[in-house]
């Protein structure tokens, strides 16, 4: 988190001089100090979040992966005369523990052309899809694996 303070006191700072670097070595290790002694931060939380950033990097790669894939389906279908759309609502489980796993998810699905998250509650997601095709097998789907991956390796 230091290493962070510091690169964003030179962004803010707009300028690299020895003045701005001491001295906002000095702000950033007394804001840091403050973060850990009244905010509950801790070295343990660092390396914790250290830790998770190859896991998140994957998972955009999916992600980003999963958006391109879907634009093409939904350009197909939009140029196509002969596809017309055929929205669906459907509801699914995925059966996620974490708040923050399941908010990924629900961002995950409307990030994704042709889908969208309309509700998530208890758990329960409702799915509004383009067509059917894609609102099928969500239980199954790829980047729900892999967030069930990262919220196993995060407890």
């Amino acid at each position: 988190m230091i290493f962070v303070l510091y690169i964003l006191w030179f962004i803010f700072n707009g300028r690299f001089t020895a003045e701005t670097a001491v001295v906002g070595l000095i702000v950033c290790c007394v804001l840091y100090f403050f973060l850990c002694r009244f905010l509950g931060y801790s070295v343990k939380n660092d390396i914790a979040s250290i830790k998770k950033i190859p896991l998140f990097a994957v998972f955009f790669i999916i992600l980003f992966f999963h958006i391109v894939l879907s634009n093409i389906s939904v350009i197909k279908i939009i140029l196509s005369p002969h596809k017309k759309p055929e929205s669906k609502i459907t509801t699914f489980n995925p059966g996620l523990k974490s708040f923050s796993a399941r908010c990924i998810l629900a961002n995950s699905i409307t990030l994704t052309p042709g889908t969208y998250t309309l509700k998530l509650e208890d758990g329960q997601y409702t799915v509004h899809a383009l067509v059917p095709d894609f609102a099928k097998d969500l239980n199954s789907m790829p980047i729900l694996k892999y967030i069930r991956k990262m919220e196993d390796k995060t407890k």
